[in-house]
């Protein structure tokens, strides 16, 4: 499913997949594949941004929650709301999404390691397929427990 309406898109496991900005095509899309909801962690300031996602989403029933994350100021907050929301989405089908699946795919690391307990380098391993990490998340991940 990794296309033009949804870039760099990657399924996790059956409740989440992540990605780049989704066209209006692809939030369409994955109304179409069963998601439910949608949570965009993505300033209004980055380029690729979608005005108008949260009453798309909407229409089409899913939930949809914006939550910005500026990385380039990365505090233990981050997490622990990404976190939250996560966890009041539970048992949702979550498309998370950023502008381009990299502060998406490192959350989603964490939370598959720290809430769900998946194996840490099982979680790491398939983040390397999206996306080689910069040093800065590597030491948030060690913030929080992780062998980082």
């Amino acid at each position: 499913m990794n296309n033009k309406e949804l870039p760099r898109f990657y399924n996790h496991d059956e409740n989440f997949a992540t990605g780049a900005q989704p066209s209006v095509e692809g939030i369409k899309l994955l109304k179409e594949k069963g998601f439910t909801a949608v949570v965009n962690i993505s300033p209004v300031s980055t380029p690729n941004f979608l005005p108008g996602e949260g009453g798309l989403v909407e229409g089409l029933g899913m939930d949809y929650v914006h939550f910005p994350v500026d990385c380039s100021n990365l505090r233990d907050r981050h997490y622990k709301m990404f976190s939250a929301i996560l966890d009041g989405l539970e048992g949702e089908k979550i498309f998370i999404h950023c502008g381009g699946n990299i502060k998406s795919s490192s959350l989603l690391h964490m939370y598959r390691v720290i809430e769900k307990k998946v194996d840490e380098k099982e979680s790491l391993d398939e983040l390397l397929k999206i996306q080689n990490p910069e040093q800065k998340w590597f030491d948030y991940f060690k913030r929080f427990g992780m062998a980082g």
